[in-house]
């Protein structure tokens, strides 16, 4: 049997797109350390043009390596993923696992979504649509399950809506819960850390539903640049310290990520934040009691709501907000006692700092600089409610759901 590593990292780059280069770059970083008696480095990368996947166990500098050569592999499948982490358990056994899910920057050009669109045999299809859904949030999905579902509306009107009003990441979180579900099985244990060098994964509804299935989360609230993380950082931080607790390590890859962007002098918007999900219970409790306050604060919330959000910080195309941000402009702009002191409740559950749910939280950027590590979905009434939001894990077992249908309403 081979013996135990103490950690093993999985990394599955979704590289068969405009990414393909940044995932060589990244290839590249993960070299620089290698993996170690301790350390397996293990890799997934699909490529573009018709190179196919690989499968590798980074070494240092690349030598000595011997990648598995998979033909051709679609990793917007799932079960793509949950191959992979199956492949991990067996050759690559450790005691702590880490598995992170990389597809920064870009997103489904247009030649990949008339494929998709064609499979799924779209009703009232032609070609010009697959241009104009790349140019939409729906370009910046994960599973091309979540694409398909939404391709296989009745009408183009219906797939419009789709495309903007946060039903792709809706579907992405449902799935993004069953591939962990499938992974957790495979390895025997949940996930100590969950990874995602992805835009705009830093999200509320995400950490709910992955919960189950891993201890940490370390994700984006913004836009992740092409550059993504700097691996040859964090694996340095893990070869020096491999005995370290998940919750250090998580916080090492925040601060080293937004450092990486500070000192190339980039000069958009980044954000990282490090999650304990055996913790998100003290975010959504509070935030339960400020959406039960709204509601019997409605129809007069709704604009002092509305108020809040223009003033806020927001992402995917105005669906996500930053809980914290909306949060403090809430508590200063609403004339009713309870949702003031609600809101101020839910930003007090959301400073960072050991042992909280958000343990570390780092951002660069005036757009940004009220962000405080998490979003939630809160799409305006001026935009149509996500058909899929009902099925997240977070809006069948807690209050939000119920005030976004009160405030569309109202």
């Amino acid at each position: 049997m081979t013996s135990k590593a103490k950690w093993t990292f999985m990394v599955y780059l979704a590289g068969d797109n405009n990414l393909c280069p940044a995932a060589d770059v990244d290839l590249k970083e993960m070299r620089t350390v290698g993996s170690t008696k301790d350390l397996n480095i293990v890799a997934q990368v699909d490529r573009a043009e018709g190179q196919g996947s690989r499968r590798y166990c980074i070494q240092c500098n690349g030598e000595g390596e011997q990648p598995e050569n998979l033909g051709e592999k679609d990793s917007g499948d799932p079960k793509t993923v949950t191959d992979f982490v199956t492949w991990t358990a067996e050759n690559y056994p450790a005691e702590r696992y880490a598995l992170i899910l990389w597809n920064h920057g870009g997103g489904w050009e247009p030649s990949e979504m008339d494929h998709i669109a064609r499979s799924a045999g779209t009703p009232q299809y032609s070609p010009r649509e697959a241009t104009e859904r790349s140019a939409t949030p729906l370009a910046r999905t994960l599973f091309r399950t979540s694409l398909q579902k939404i391709f296989s509306l009745s009408s183009p009107a219906e797939r419009a809506i789709c495309s903007d009003d946060g039903s792709g990441h809706s579907l992405d979180t449902v799935e993004l819960g069953n591939v962990l579900h499938q992974a957790v099985k495979s390895l025997g244990q949940p996930l100590d850390l969950l990874g995602m060098d992805a835009c705009l994964m830093s999200n509320l509804e995400v950490a709910y539903q992955v919960q189950p299935y891993a201890k940490y989360m370390v994700a984006s609230e913004e836009n992740e640049p092409n550059n993504g993380w700097p691996y040859d950082a964090v694996m340095r931080t893990l070869v020096d310290d491999v005995d370290q607790p998940t919750a250090k390590l998580a916080e090492h890859i925040v601060n080293k990520y937004i450092k990486s962007y500070v000192e190339i002098g980039y000069e958009g918007a980044v954000t990282q934040a490090a999650c304990d999900l055996s913790k998100v219970n003290e975010v959504v409790d509070p935030l339960d009691k400020l959406a039960d306050a709204l509601v019997a604060y409605l129809p007069e919330a709704a604009n002092e709501v509305w108020k809040a959000q223009k003033n806020s910080a927001r992402f995917w195309h105005n669906t996500l907000w930053d809980v914290s941000h909306f949060c403090k402009e809430l508590s200063t702009g609403t004339s009713n006692k309870s949702v003031r002191n609600a809101a101020e409740d839910v930003r007090a559950a959301l400073q960072s700092g050991p042992d909280r749910f958000i343990i570390a939280e780092a951002h660069n950027g005036p757009r940004v600089e009220h962000c405080a590590g998490s979003t939630i979905y809160l799409v305006p009434p001026i935009t149509n409610m996500s058909r899929y939001y009902e099925h997240l894990d977070y809006a069948q077992k807690h209050r939000w759901l119920p005030f976004l249908k009160a405030y569309h309403a109202a």
